[in-house]
């Protein structure tokens, strides 16, 4: 089935899935255009909201009586999104009448262009829009001076206050103790396994039964795994999906960058560990043959025509969006990681949008209430059309994604909204760095530099957090 012949909502899904692949692989783009960003002279920004309500003029800080027209850029194309995002501006008009929103929904800026290069470089010209949609961390920017400050806002807001958001989805919109954006999603990650798999091999399948250790993962993994001079049948290849790399460091005890001491710690002797297990469990199920285990891929989602979903693989890590996008041809399950030997307890990642009010943007309030919709009120819409798991705390119960009450009727539908929901009370701290790209790309290497048996976890590791580091440092004096 080719990708037009894909329900909308998986398009949507998968649309993203590819942007953030690029935006992975994107090393030097937004960090160079960001820098550039910061060195020019940008146009000051309208003063926040001070503690009692006013500007730093001595101004009430709330929505002028006239009308305001604010510009919000995004980067969304797809049909489902040109249903759901004019209902969602209109919600907004309607709740305030004297803002009315200019925005298109042609998958970049107004013009064309690089989304992240033409928004950065009118940053740097002082006329950027009043908010705008990103799918790269704030901290890249906000390190830079790029970004509007969020806090004094948020202290009075009606939805969006400091409390409102999951802590690990708001921490990706801090930079040294300031706010720079607000979270919308956060689609939760998780283990999804083949039902009809398990009960095929003789074992449990219920997720009571699934897994609680990383010995015991790998033992299921084996359980699933044919492997005879080629692999006929895997269980999971646990290094598959690379946006879950800081869960894999939480599960075992640790972390890959700490934002309040702006230190990565890649070398730990936890995260030399989790890598070391990866690579015993290529050796003991894969024949140590990476090359040759690719060539049946690719293991890194849900989505058809990969092995998860083709049936020949029967474990997958993917984010809450799948359950309902990705049209699984069998009985499913989901189930929460696993932990690790040196871990505590099981933490989740998620895949976040985020919303941002540029420096230098005009008419701040009434662009921080453009976001602050968006990302509370504004999400029950877009939930019902798209399962991205919401980052509002207050988010509505009985707001389901459709299409997912459509499969598996309503009380499972229930049942799988709130195992992501609470799952997003342990989540790690992640996309939160300033040199966030550089550094996913560049553990990225140093992780199939071990797998292809190039160099060992530690020394990986080793040279992966001080190239990160030296690059880290640098932005910063920067």
């Amino acid at each position: 089935m080719n990708n037009n012949e894909k329900p909308q909502a998986t398009q949507d899904m998968q649309q993203r899935d590819l942007s953030r692949r690029r935006f992975l692989q994107m090393t030097g783009l937004a960090s160079g255009a960001a820098f550039l960003a910061a060195c020019a002279p940008a146009a000051a920004p309208s003063a926040p909201a001070a503690e009692g309500g006013e500007s730093a003029s001595g101004d009430t800080a709330s929505p002028s009586a006239e009308t305001t027209t604010i510009s919000w850029w995004n980067q969304y194309e797809t049909a489902t999104t040109q249903i759901a995002i004019p209902q969602i501006i209109e919600g907004f008009q309607e709740m305030y009448p004297n803002i009315q929103v200019d925005y298109e929904i042609t998958g970049g800026p107004p013009g064309g262009g690089d989304y992240t290069e033409v928004m950065l470089a009118r940053i740097a010209a002082g006329n950027p829009p009043n908010a705008a949609t990103t799918w790269d961390p704030p901290a890249q920017f906000a390190a830079r001076g790029s970004l509007s400050q969020l806090d004094a806002f948020m202290e009075n807001a009606e939805f969006a206050t400091q409390d409102a958001f999951y802590e690990g989805p708001l921490n990706s919109c801090r930079w040294q103790g300031g706010v720079f954006g607000l979270p919308a999603s956060a689609g939760a990650g998780c283990v999804v396994y083949n039902v009809d798999m398990l009960d095929a091999a003789g074992i449990p399948s219920d997720r009571a039964s699934f897994p609680t250790t990383w010995e015991g993962l790998r033992d299921l993994s084996a359980q699933l795994t044919e492997w005879d001079g080629e692999p006929s049948q895997v269980g999971l290849v646990p290094w598959a999906t690379p946006w879950l790399k800081p869960v894999w460091s939480g599960l075992n005890g640790s972390q890959i960058f700490n934002a309040e001491s702006l230190q990565y710690t890649l070398d730990s002797e936890e995260n030399v560990e989790w890598l070391t297990y990866w690579l015993n469990w290529l050796d003991e199920q894969y024949q140590g043959d990476i090359e040759q285990l690719n060539f049946y891929g690719p293991y890194d989602g849900a989505y058809a025509p990969g092995a998860f979903n083709s049936g020949f693989a029967a474990m997958v890590q993917s984010g809450s969006w799948a359950t309902s996008d990705a049209e699984m041809p069998f009985n499913w399950e989901i189930a929460k990681f696993p932990v690790g030997p040196s871990g505590e307890r099981s933490v989740t990642g998620y895949w976040p949008n985020w919303w941002i009010v540029p420096a230098g943007a005009a008419d701040i309030q009434e662009s921080f209430l453009f976001c602050e919709y968006f990302c509370t009120k504004g999400w029950e819409t877009w939930y019902s059309y798209i399962m991205d798991t919401p980052a509002w705390v207050n988010f509505p119960d009985g707001v389901l994604t459709e299409k997912l009450v459509e499969e598996v009727g309503l009380e499972r539908a229930t049942e799988i909204h709130n195992f992501f929901s609470d799952y997003l009370n342990d989540t790690v701290d992640m996309w939160n760095s300033p040199v966030e790209n550089f550094a996913n790309d560049t553990l990225e290497t140093a992780v199939s530099e071990v797998l292809f048996k190039q160099t060992t976890p530690d020394q990986a590791l080793a040279s992966a957090q001080e190239l990160i580091q030296a690059r880290l440092d640098e932005t910063l004096q920067a």
